[in-house]
């Protein structure tokens, strides 16, 4: 486990949040783990490729971020949907919700 300064955006622990390597950051890793369980968490990388991550890649923090999405509540197929839809290239907030996905339509 990674001891870098890691800064958080919403509360640890919400339906999503986001964890980020922060320089100034007055936390590491390991004082953000006993707000959650990162197992009932769908974990992606925040970077330019979103990518859906284990527990134990997210352990190990190789990336500048990741996101979480609480398992019961999002599906990881649509988030990764809404990423090439509306062209994110950095995943830090919640999507909208699956539903908007049959309703929008993609004019090109």
């Amino acid at each position: 486990m990674t001891d870098k300064p890691i800064s958080n955006r919403r509360k640890v622990g919400s339906d999503c949040f986001a964890l980020e390597y922060i320089r100034t950051a007055k936390k590491s890793l390991y004082n953000h783990l006993n707000q959650f369980d990162p197992n009932n968490y769908w974990i992606f990388k925040s970077t330019e490729k979103q990518k859906l991550v284990s527990v134990e890649e997210f352990l190990k923090f190789e990336y500048a971020g990741y996101v979480f999405f609480k398992k019961d509540l999002y599906n990881p197929e649509n988030i990764l949907k809404w990423c090439d839809l509306i062209k994110m290239k950095f995943l830090v907030k919640p999507t909208p919700p699956d539903y908007m996905l049959n309703i929008i339509k993609i004019i090109n």
